[in-house]
Formats: C-alpha cells, structure tokens, sequence
C-alpha cells in the first residue's frame, strides 16, 4: 500500500473514510484511544494529529477554529497558539526528537 513521508521521514497510509468507519478500524486503546493518528477533512481546513508515542495531539486550522479551543472553558488551559514557521510544536516539557 502506498505510503506518505511524514514528521521524521516516517511513513504513513492515508485512508479515505467517515468517522463511523475510521472508529471501527481499531478497538479502544487506553493510552491512544481509538482516532485515527492523522484526520482531516477532504478540503484540508484543518488537521489533528497524535504521533504514536505521544500523549498529546496537534491541531491545525484557521485562526478561528483555534481561538475556538482558546476559548472553551475546558480547553482553554490545554491549548496554546504557535506559529510553525517560528516554534516548534512540542509542547512544553517535552523533548522532539
């Protein structure tokens, strides 16, 4: 199956699929859950992604989706705004290698 290069030259298979099919792929995982590792929509508005050994995930997106998140009372303390051309993404505490 063909493989996209991502993040460290890994390589990843891209699957079209609804949530309720992508959902099934995988049975619940107490450290990942069962999302996919990479979702975004077929117009590439926005992504979220979780690499396989981290606990944490990515989001990217408008201006106004994240400030959406930035806003929510239960998620705001868990949300911080970087710009990627300039930061890295690894969020604080972390270590990317």
């Amino acid at each position: 199956m063909p493989k996209v290069r991502l993040y460290a030259d890994w390589g990843y298979v891209l699957i079209e699929a609804g949530p309720d099919q992508a959902r099934r792929w995988r049975a619940y995982d107490l450290w990942k859950g069962v999302l996919p590792d990479l979702m975004f929509p077929g117009d590439r508005a926005w992504l979220v992604s979780t690499l396989w050994d981290d606990h944490w995930r990515c989001i990217g997106g408008s201006r106004r989706l994240i400030d959406g998140f930035l806003d929510h009372p239960d998620l705001r303390h868990r949300v911080r705004r970087i710009d990627p051309a300039a930061q890295d993404a690894t969020p604080p505490g972390h270590t990317a290698i």
